[in-house]
């Protein structure tokens, strides 16, 4: 019985609609952010003419300017979801991929390929704000942790799904309709959201009421839960492109730590959450991803698969928990903290991105010892910080 009830908890989120329709729009604008990473290269080289160097080249550059307009938009977008139907702000950001993504297969210039792509990160930018705000007003504070997971685990998914799309697309010999299919999910997905019942508060946002936000504490928790989540995504980052750079095959690895993460997001965390505490959880989770990070400094056989699976592992623990934190903080404005928490979380994914590049040049071992140590310095500061909300 005790393991029957323990099931129902853990689908519990598939049978509430609303909610099924947020996870659909995380993994949807996801879905049109990974399914142009295959098409990006041979678009380039289609346009440009020039050689796979060039056309690498711009590939970062495209993807960089991507990062770079929801990095200066999300917390804008999340800011407007406070005053706006957030309803409407999701709808208006899959709806704004869905066009976006057709006309990046129908540039005729390297310069309309970049604009396609600032534009597509301007309106991509307000779908999670805005999704992660709806979650944390109708959801209890005792089941936030759990449903934060979930949205995580959606956007993940979609990471993968759609360069799966775009491949199966290419394999139909027409690698543009990917792009296509996409926009339709996203188009789909936007006319679904608009549906969705208005947010309500479940307790635990509005009862927090408009001076949690602008105390020292509240603060404080935020902007180090701020900071962690940079530097959880600089390492993970690091971790990716420093191990492509090494040379060798890397689909096993991302594979990997994409279904130990997910794992961790839906079972782990819950589960390590009641049984050590929050607090706990947190600075030991950086300091796992810590060494898994470095370890990737050691080139050995079986450093690779020690080093992803240590680090997703904590990955799905710390993007929910410090998600979790930021609501927790953000009192009624719930939209202006999720929109700065991706503004953090595009940060550091740009951040490890420039740096791994540089450094790898220079010393190879480098990037993951800075990583490692960054995230090393966030687990002490995590475990330095104790106020009256951990769990002891």
């Amino acid at each position: 019985m005790t393991a029957r009830r323990r099931g129902a908890s853990f689908l519990r989120p598939l049978g509430d609609v609303p909610f099924l329709l947020l996870l659909v729009a995380g993994l949807a604008v996801s879905m049109s952010y990974g399914v142009t990473l295959p098409v990006l290269p041979e678009l380039v080289l289609r346009l440009q003419g020039s050689g796979a160097d060039v056309a690498a080249r711009h590939t970062g550059w495209l993807t960089g300017a991507y990062t770079v307009a929801l990095f200066a938009f999300s917390p804008v977008w999340g800011a407007v979801s406070d005053f706006l139907d957030r309803r409407w702000v999701i709808a208006i950001g899959l709806a704004g991929s869905a066009i976006a993504l057709p006309l990046l297969g129908t540039a005729d210039s390297l310069a309309g390929v970049y604009a396609a792509r600032i534009a597509a990160g301007l309106v991509a930018a307000a779908v999670m704000p805005a999704v992660l705000a709806y979650v944390a007003e109708t959801t209890a504070p005792a089941r936030r942790q759990r449903r934060f997971a979930w949205v995580a685990s959606a956007t993940a998914l979609g990471f993968l799904l759609g360069p799966v799309a775009g491949g199966a697309a290419s394999a139909l010999g027409d690698r543009m309709s990917g792009l296509q299919l996409v926009a339709l999910v996203c188009l789909l997905a936007a006319v679904l959201v608009a549906r969705l019942p208005q947010a309500k508060d479940a307790g635990g946002v509005a009862a927090l009421g408009p001076g949690i936000a602008t105390s020292s504490l509240s603060l404080g928790r935020m902007r180090q839960a701020l900071l962690l989540t940079a530097a959880v995504v600089f390492g993970i980052t690091v971790a990716e492109v420093g191990l492509t750079l090494q040379g060798g095959p890397v689909a096993p690895y991302f594979a990997l730590c994409s279904i130990l993460m997910v794992a961790m997001q839906l079972a782990g965390y819950p589960l390590l959450e009641r049984w050590i505490g929050e607090h706990r959880l947190v600075w030991i989770s950086l300091a796992v991803m810590a060494v898994g990070v470095a370890l990737l400094s050691w080139r050995a056989p079986w450093s690779p698969a020690v080093a992803f699976a240590l680090a997703a592992s904590a990955l799905g623990v710390l993007i929910p928990a410090l998600a979790v934190r930021i609501s927790s903080a953000a009192g009624p404005r719930q939209g202006r903290a999720m929109g700065r928490q991706a503004a953090a979380s595009n940060l550091g994914q740009a951040g490890g991105a420039a740096l791994t590049g540089v450094l790898f040049s220079a010393v190879a071992a480098a990037p993951f010892l800075l990583a490692g140590a960054l995230l090393a310095v966030g687990a002490v500061l995590a475990w330095a910080q104790r106020d009256g909300s951990n769990h002891p």
